[in-house]
């Protein structure tokens, strides 16, 4: 199972700023250091490919303009029989507003976590 993963930075501008970031697809790919691709909105697409070319795809499950942005994913390597596919987990990026701009908290959890924690 994979780990349960948080990032925090403060960037030096407002949520709706920094909102604009996550959602275009160029700058998202500059801030992840992959390809990426995301349809902001409910049950839309997410593809980033990263530099060793492995490739994670996924759907948006949550979206809150300005607050909140998730989704679920999973690790696709290789193509054809040689191919892996990795555990389901989702990511959820939150801003928050302070005093020196936006808290930015990334956090990757497995799937199965978020699961089990409903029951």
């Amino acid at each position: 199972m994979i780990p349960t993963e948080v990032h925090e930075e403060t960037i030096e501008a407002a949520p709706e700023d920094v909102w604009g970031f996550m959602v275009d697809p160029g700058a998202l790919s500059a801030w992840f250091g992959a390809d990426a691709w995301l349809e902001p909105e409910r049950g839309g697409s997410v593809r980033f490919r990263f530099a060793d070319g492995v490739e994670r795809r996924g759907s948006v499950e949550d979206v809150t303009p300005f607050r909140s942005l998730s989704w679920r994913w999973r690790e696709h390597r290789g193509a054809g029989f040689g191919s892996t596919i990795g555990e389901v987990s989702r990511v959820t990026i939150e801003l928050h507003r302070v005093p020196s701009g936006t808290l930015v908290r990334i956090t990757e959890r497995p799937a199965i976590a978020l699961t089990m924690s409903a029951r």
